[in-house]
């Protein structure tokens, strides 16, 4: 899980979330292939120009790397990060996680209090949840899809065409969910 908009100049706040039971491995491979050929290498989406960026969401995208495993959930600001990043990741492992299961939550540079702030709140919410953990994004590629979504996504609700085209085109295809209606 990564997510967009904690700035100040944001007006809305995205979290993306990638819920795979499958073969992360090979998931893994995949998308640092894609990180290759489009050139953006381990860098998140605002250290990308944009053409890399949209070209990796292009590849993604067609090739299928996380079809139907991306959920996204976007909120209006101010209002403390915590809050969306629960309710997205709950409602993401709700709708793919067929009972019995047990989960592990990565998120992006969360810290040790926050993680098990986290990890308390979605077991209160009946989440079947082995523990949060922090990872960077440098480290892992499945977190680097997560933030090349969420910042898309962010850009394509600011108005910017190109990433409301790709992000219409993910949601159309059933690549991506929103988590914003709760069904997704």
């Amino acid at each position: 899980m990564d997510e967009a908009g904690q700035d100040t100049a944001s007006s809305v706040f995205v979290v993306a979330a990638v819920v795979s039971g499958g073969e992360q491995d090979k998931m893994r491979e995949a998308l640092m292939e894609i990180e290759r050929l489009a050139g953006t290498g381990h860098r998140k989406w605002h250290e990308n120009r944009p053409a890399r960026r949209l070209r990796y969401l292009n590849l993604a995208l067609e090739r299928g790397v996380g079809h139907s495993e991306l959920f996204f959930g976007s909120f209006p600001k101010p209002l403390p990060f915590f809050f969306p990043m629960l309710e997205v990741v709950e409602v993401a492992i709700n709708a793919v996680a067929n009972v019995p299961y047990t989960t592990r939550v990565v998120v992006d540079g969360i810290d040790r209090k926050k993680a098990a702030e986290l990890t308390n709140a979605l077991r209160l919410r009946g989440v079947s949840l082995e523990m949060v953990r922090s990872r960077r994004d440098e480290s892992e590629p499945i977190i680097r899809l997560a933030d090349m979504w969420a910042g898309c996504i962010r850009a394509a609700l600011l108005g910017r065409a190109e990433e409301r085209a790709l992000l219409n085109r993910a949601m159309e295809t059933g690549y991506m969910r929103s988590t914003n209606d709760k069904t997704p």
